[in-house]
């Protein structure tokens, strides 16, 4: 009896292992504890809420930037909300839904857009991926999570109002061509679209990365100029700020995310960029 013990405990520290070897970046650094333990209480009035007058609700996707890779944090001070796998919550940073430890930019944009007195309410549907390629939201395991998404705001009749896309730092180094990532960047669009025509679309110009490429100052022409002709050729596709613009030294910390500054100067120019498409 002792040994089979033994040997169900051996056996179960090997898959244990083998688990935690296949998973050990999304282990250490919490990301499991953030999705799963995270012990944020879910509204109960979430149909309420999803249908009550004048509620943007925004899919951010992307990398980094688009993720919680922000320094600081930010608490909101209106009705910002987080949905994710299903249920509600108060929007509270890291947001849910969104990897990185830190800060993301849309708290801050969620709260200038109710300022303004555009929306009443803000639902951020996270979906975005630290040091991702577009290929990968197009065709790879991104792909899965963004389909993931979309099956949970379909079964809970959920409709988007707006698609903020912030990525490009990843092809900069993978020295992706133009066409490739015109082509990659029309799938992932087409692939929201086909659930959600209804949302605006809209693409950041982003490419800043200060090393690992040979860019004059770090800004892909291949990748700024596949998604400006993306802009210009989809219908529905709209012009996000410029992120390559924000690359002074008190915008960026680890070489290519936002501190303090940056991500309130970064959300004050999505808060432009949708408010002139209102």
């Amino acid at each position: 009896m002792n040994k089979l013990k033994y040997v169900l405990i051996l056996g179960f520290g090997v898959v244990l292992g083998i688990i935690a070897n296949r998973n050990r970046e999304y282990l250490i650094n919490a990301q499991f504890i953030r999705d799963y333990w995270h012990f944020r209480p879910a509204l109960k009035d979430k149909n309420e809420i999803v249908k009550s007058d004048r509620v943007m609700v925004c899919l951010t996707i992307g990398q980094s930037n688009a993720a919680n890779f922000g320094d600081g944090t930010y608490v909101c001070k209106n009705p910002v909300y987080n949905y994710y796998k299903g249920d509600l919550y108060m929007a509270k940073e890291p947001i849910l839904g969104a990897n990185g430890p830190g800060c993301s930019v849309w708290t801050r944009v969620a709260d200038q857009l109710i300022d303004s007195g555009l929306y009443k309410k803000v639902i951020i549907v996270p979906c975005a991926i630290g040091s991702t390629s577009v290929q990968c939201w197009a065709e790879g395991d991104c792909k899965e999570k963004l389909l993931e998404t979309l099956a949970y705001l379909k079964k809970d009749n959920i409709k988007l109002t707006h698609v903020l896309w912030d990525q490009g730092e990843t092809d900069n180094v993978d020295k992706t061509t133009k066409e490739q990532y015109k082509q990659r960047l029309k799938q992932v669009i087409s692939m929201i679209h086909e659930q959600q025509p209804q949302a605006t679309f809209f693409a950041s110009i982003t490419s800043y990365f200060p090393v690992n490429n040979e860019n004059p100052f770090g800004i892909s022409p291949e990748i700024t100029g596949a998604q400006y002709e993306v802009i210009a050729e989809l219908k529905g596709v709209k012009h996000g700020p410029n992120t390559d613009s924000l690359n002074l030294a008190y915008y960026r910390q680890q070489d290519v995310h936002f501190t303090v500054k940056g991500l309130n100067k970064l959300a004050y120019e999505w808060y432009q960029k949708i408010k002139a498409d209102q």
